[in-house]
């Protein structure tokens, strides 16, 4: 394909019902490229996007239909016309190898056969679809299997390039059969808030101020490892009664009434703050302040902790991690925090009290500073440019 050099290249940014803003905001201000984002009726994101964005009807957004398309005809996120509308793009880039509309994506080439496929990998989970997918059944059917297969296949096939968040997702996707040179490595890139819109009373008004605050940005759910977290928390307040240490739980979910409940059956009410809901940009402000950013998420046979945007967020601040062997966690964070084993609370209380060691702390910090470069909005973009002018060159 042959394009004038100052001629856009239109890309379709394919998001099912996972088009967001600090993803989507990557894709603004790209030199040369006309983004047009698509994503379903009822996403699950508010967002506020300097490129146009088509919402579309999905059989996700209907419990029925959602539940039809997964279990009878193994499609996940179908969005019906999604085809026709890619006949006057470029390029269309999409997410997973097993959504529906990716399957879409490369069926689009049949009617726009310079149409180039792009996929963004953030799946981790090997043999996801191969073992136990429906839990109520021994093994998974026979015929459901083959249609997955048969999808991902297509896929396989089809894409022009993936591009993995990770390198545990391309390992993945070369598990898959993809070969190595249909595949590169991108990291996502991490915007700071412009301002500081942190109410100046906010620490006081939450018992905050003039504390070390060891913070828990997730949802309130067990596969988190929220009670990992609260008993390790505690084995360090009944060591530490007099600490000006405070753990800082934002989130929603159904465990957060039951943690609360737990706090304050303990009677430690003042070592722990709880909010339900925060604006991203005022979460990753508070970063500046905080001490630490814990995340203790525990893998699951279906699933495992992907990129973990916290965790890029929390760095790019300045604010070390600790976290779990979980996926690609150990990936993102290289040595910008202390890693524990998943499920232990006596090994996460351990790190806790290895980060108030000064010298162990600084150099955290330091590997900060050196870690949160690879997540540089500047370096992605560029990236991302290149990969798409060079797909449209060839």
């Amino acid at each position: 394909m042959s394009m004038n050099k100052d001629q856009n290249i239109k890309v379709a940014l394919v998001r099912g019902n996972s088009l967001n803003n600090w993803e989507g905001k990557l894709w603004e201000d790209l030199e040369n490229i006309a983004v047009t984002g698509f994503c379903t009726n009822k996403n699950l994101y508010q967002f506020n996007l300097a490129f146009p964005v088509k919402r579309m009807y999905s059989t996700a957004d209907n419990f029925i239909t959602r539940q039809v398309d997964k279990f009878l005809r193994a499609r996940f996120l179908a969005m019906p016309g999604l085809e026709s509308e890619l006949d006057q793009f470029d390029i269309v880039h999409t997410a997973e190898l097993s959504y529906w509309y990716t399957n879409q994506a490369v069926r689009a080439k049949k009617s726009n056969p310079n149409l180039r496929v792009v996929v963004t990998i953030w799946d981790n989970s090997f043999g996801r679809f191969e073992y136990n997918y429906w839990p109520w059944f021994k093994k998974v059917p026979a015929w459901w299997r083959k249609l997955i297969t048969r999808s991902i296949v297509e896929n396989v096939n089809g894409v022009d390039l993936f591009l993995p968040v990770t390198q545990s997702a391309k390992d993945m996707l070369m598990d898959y059969g993809v070969a190595e040179e249909r595949i590169k490595v991108l990291t996502p890139a991490v915007i700071q808030p412009r301002d500081n819109n942190l109410n100046p009373d906010f620490l006081k008004n939450h018992n905050l101020e003039g504390k070390d605050i060891y913070m828990v940005v997730n949802r309130m759910i067990k596969e988190k490892g929220i009670y990992d977290i609260l008993y390790a928390w505690r084995m360090y307040c009944l060591e530490n009664k007099n600490h000006k240490a405070i753990l800082l739980m934002i989130g929603a979910g159904r465990e957060r009434e039951n943690a609360m409940r737990m706090v304050n059956d303990w009677g430690l009410n003042d070592y722990f703050c709880f909010i339900e809901t925060l604006p991203n940009d005022q979460v990753r402000n508070l970063f500046s302040y905080a001490k630490v950013l814990i995340l203790a998420s525990l893998p699951g046979p279906l699933w495992q902790e992907q990129f973990g945007f916290v965790l890029a967020e929390a760095i790019s601040c300045g604010c070390p991690v600790i976290s779990t062997y979980s996926g690609a966690i150990p990936e993102v964070i290289e040595n910008a925090g202390i890693l524990f084993s998943p499920g232990n609370p006596s090994d996460l209380y351990m790190a806790i009290k290895k980060i108030n060691n000064q010298d162990v702390y600084f150099e955290l910090k330091n590997n900060c500073k050196r870690v949160q470069e690879k997540f540089g909005p500047a370096l992605f973009r560029e990236n991302l440019i290149n990969i798409y002018c060079n797909l449209v060159a060839n």
